[in-house]
């Protein structure tokens, strides 16, 4: 089969498989158990299926004798998600348990493990297969639990994931270099295309189990990558995924700062203030506004991609990108806030 056929496939067979679920109400949103889920009001029911509709995609086009460890582990990552969704482990902490878990005894079998960041003093460390270990599940569970925290508008986390699939595809394309395995780069970028069409048109959610799902596969994938291909700076990886590791990381400093659980989602994210910034000042359908929050954002990161896939070889450039990147995400949340706090004092 050739790349646009498998594209077919996959887009006839999600929008069929929503529509079931959706006409079953299967897994459907139920948001008065989510603070987080309910800050933007939507009377339909719309199911959290977009992780169900990538692991089935996933699980059909990778062959079955192919990475047994990783089907596995995709489904545990999974499953925790799904959980949460349908109301089963409503614990933040007992989900952070179970990735805990599951991550480090997938880096340990898979040894897919960070060897550089570049920095002396650090590779020092990470010359300790422990450290090693540490670190790696580390970044693997702030990318896990960051995407959840950004996935709280449309188009937002599938957005930001199918742009760094497009980047990816094009750069390794460029390097013309055939130890690097693209094709579950593809199947990720038609299967993510399909969902992007279906949450633009508010059919379908993410879900904690795709948020999940999506930042492991990615995570793992971006470790390997830099690993075997040691061309390629950690920090161009670094700022592929710059955006929900530092949700997750401002909004831990910002809940202990609040004496909050650092776990527990809130409606203080930057698509939170970008979403109640632009129900005020534009007079459209929530739905329209939802989805156009998720678009703005990704519209910066993907200029912030394209900065960075111009010179990925260069270590000083990247990490000049990622602070062009955290000086402008901050100074926006501290307007949009100030805006926001104002308008509800008057």
């Amino acid at each position: 089969m050739n790349n646009y056929e498998v594209l077919l496939i996959i887009f006839v067979f999600s929008i069929l498989l929503n529509f079931l679920f959706k006409k079953t109400t299967f897994l459907c949103d139920r948001k008065i158990h989510s603070e987080h889920k309910n800050f933007i009001e939507n009377k339909s029911k719309i199911p959290f299926s977009g992780g169900i509709l990538l692991l089935i995609t996933l699980l059909i086009f990778i062959p079955n004798h192919h990475q047994l460890i990783y089907k596995i582990f995709l489904i545990i990552i999974f499953l925790t998600g799904f959980m949460s969704d349908i109301n089963y482990l409503n614990s933040p902490n007992k989900r952070f348990v179970i990735q805990l878990i599951a991550v480090v005894i997938f880096v340990i079998i898979s040894k897919n493990l960070v060897n550089s960041v570049r920095l002396e003093f650090f590779d020092i460390l990470l010359k300790s297969y422990l450290f090693k270990i540490f670190f790696s599940s580390f970044c693997i569970l702030i990318l896990i639990n960051g995407t959840n925290f950004m996935d709280g508008v449309n188009t937002l986390a599938i957005g930001y994931y199918l742009l760094i699939s497009i980047f990816l595809i094009n750069l390794i394309l460029n390097l013309n270099d055939v130890s690097i395995s693209i094709s579950i780069l593809y199947i990720l970028a038609f299967s993510l295309f399909t969902l992007f069409v279906l949450n633009l048109l508010n059919l379908l959610y993410l879900g904690d189990n795709g948020a999940y799902l999506i930042s492991f596969i990615f995570g793992i994938y971006l470790i390997n990558l830099q690993s075997n291909i040691n061309y390629i700076s950690p920090y161009y990886i670094a700022n592929l995924l710059w955006y929900p590791a530092y949700e997750n990381f401002f909004s831990i400093i910002r809940k202990i700062k609040n004496s909050e659980s650092p776990l527990k989602p809130d409606n203080k994210h930057l698509h939170h203030l970008l979403f109640s910034f632009l129900k005020k000042k534009l007079s459209m359908d929530v739905k329209i506004l939802n989805s156009l929050t998720g678009i703005i954002i990704n519209l910066f990161n993907c200029f912030i991609f394209f900065l960075a896939t111009n010179h990925f070889w260069n270590t000083k450039y990247q990490i000049s990108i990622i602070f062009l990147s955290l000086i402008i995400y901050n100074l926006l949340y501290i307007v949009l806030l100030s805006y926001n706090s104002k308008k509800k004092l008057s």
